[in-house]
């Protein structure tokens, strides 16, 4: 609606306060603009920091965390290792002692034979009551003038407390036309086998 006194006042005087009222509302916008993003940027930098020191936190405890797996690793590979010592030592704490099994080879065999090469083999398997047994297996290989001397020489290890399960694996003729080479394989028996034989 137009005022009755708009008709009095100069065009150029309206256009000049219609400016100065274009400009005022301006400048509150701007105002208004640049505190909100002023807010903005307070309300944001804030937060940054916040993340700052969480992320040095958690970074902290990162730390730490690792140097307790690396420790928890270290510590079950030690029990670990201790377990395997112990139960090496309970394998050799049972089983047959090695000169005495060497003694025995040696001590059956025939006249004229001998020995090329010995082999033991020992194996480890997990028992109903999760409990470790020990199995060891001898291998002999040899030269015996005939067969006559393979077979008491397998008599001999047959009879013997310390071994059991004696069988022989071949025998042929030697390249030299005359000897036997022969493979002879056994397996250990218990240690309280040793035990008995040497009560009587």
């Amino acid at each position: 609606m137009k005022h009755p006194f708009d008709d009095f006042i100069p065009q150029a005087w309206q256009t000049q306060r219609a400016d100065k009222r274009v400009i005022r509302i301006g400048i509150l916008l701007v105002a208004v603009v640049s505190i909100a993003t002023a807010a903005a940027f307070a309300t944001t930098l804030t937060g940054w920091r916040g993340i700052l020191k969480d992320r040095e936190s958690v970074a902290s405890r990162w730390d730490d965390a690792k140097g307790r797996v690396n420790s928890y690793v270290r510590v079950q590979k030690e029990i670990q290792d201790a377990v395997d010592e112990t139960d090496e030592i309970k394998s050799l704490a049972n089983s047959i002692p090695r000169s005495l099994l060497l003694w025995q080879l040696t001590q059956s065999l025939p006249a004229g034979s001998r020995l090329d090469d010995l082999r033991l083999e020992t194996r480890k398997r997990t028992g109903e009551n999760e409990e470790v047994i020990f199995s060891e297996t001898v291998m002999v290989l040899g030269v015996a003038p005939n067969d006559s001397s393979i077979s008491s020489y397998i008599d001999q290890l047959a009879s013997s407390p310390h071994f059991i399960n004696v069988s022989l694996m071949y025998a042929q003729l030697d390249a030299d036309g005359h000897s036997r080479n022969f493979s002879i394989q056994m397996e250990v028996g218990e240690k309280k086998q040793v035990a008995m034989e040497g009560l009587e």
